[in-house]
């Protein structure tokens, strides 16, 4: 779907027939996307932490929204900027219909898949590794660059996010970013669809939804940035082991912050700072 340069949508709200939709598929591309304006400010947010951060992989950026990150500390000088992203109005609204009032922020990820080199991520769920019990997530991947087949857009699998959890496996091959995938008897890879998207665009996908996407072999670099969102009714469950991940980095959730961006209540999580706007 292209876009016009200019065009800011003045209905960011799903109707009806989108919201059932999502239900039905697991995704959505809403109508609303980010300003001009604000692709710009992602794409240098994109060249400044990759400077300041040469010694990581362009694809697992995480937390940007935080001072120094998680898993791998890095500089994110700019972390201020990521979490304004993260609590855009119409946003709020397309989240607000989906998770309901009370929402809280608790992760994000920087996908910047270089032009020739950028790595594969495995089919897999999201939530087959994630401290939320029950449960629950809802993510906005937003698109930084122009994305589509040939620089390697984002894959889903329509309705897989009905059937909850399915079992995955290691994958050890090199040259992957996710060493966890999903088995290839548990799912129909041929009913796969391209998300492709303009810059701005947003695809809002349920935690339960398989998705992948292929290497970049293109001459195009691939960048995109994900929220991740819970209802406050859901723990973010601090007691879950440390691990060690692929890349031989901590992936701790003791004392992550979580930011609530919409409603009143918090549930019976911890560590929670207001970012009400």
């Amino acid at each position: 779907m292209t876009i016009p340069n200019n065009y800011v949508s003045e209905q960011p709200g799903l109707n009806d027939i989108e919201l059932a939709q999502y239900k039905k598929d697991g995704y959505i591309i809403p109508d609303w996307h980010f300003s001009d304006d604000d692709v710009n400010l992602m794409r240098g947010l994109v060249e400044e932490i990759i400077k300041l951060n040469p010694d990581h992989q362009q694809e697992q950026f995480v937390c940007p929204h935080l001072p120094k990150g998680a898993t791998k500390p890095m500089n994110s000088s700019r972390h201020r900027d990521f979490l304004r992203l993260a609590t855009a109005a119409g946003l709020r609204t397309v989240l607000k219909q989906i998770i309901g009032k009370d929402i809280l922020l608790w992760g994000s990820q920087l996908f910047c898949k270089p032009a020739m080199t950028g790595m594969e991520i495995p089919w897999h769920q999201d939530g087959a590794y994630w401290p939320i019990k029950p449960l629950a997530n809802v993510s906005a991947w937003i698109a930084i660059d122009d994305v589509n087949i040939e620089n390697a857009c984002l894959k889903v699998i329509p309705g897989s996010h009905l059937n909850g959890l399915r079992p995955h496996e290691t994958d050890s091959r090199e040259k992957i970013a996710l060493d966890q995938t999903i088995k290839q008897d548990q799912f129909e890879q041929n009913k796969a669809v391209n998300i492709e998207l303009s810059p701005g665009q947003v695809v809002i996908f349920d935690v339960y939804l398989i998705h992948g996407s292929n290497a970049n072999t293109s001459g195009k670099r691939r960048a995109g940035l994900v929220y991740r969102y819970m209802p406050s009714k859901s723990l973010f469950d601090r007691s879950v082991p440390d691990k060690t991940n692929q890349s031989g980095h901590l992936v701790s959730y003791k004392h992550r912050p979580l930011f609530q961006i919409h409603g009143e209540e918090v549930g019976d999580n911890t560590m929670v700072e207001n970012h009400l706007t």
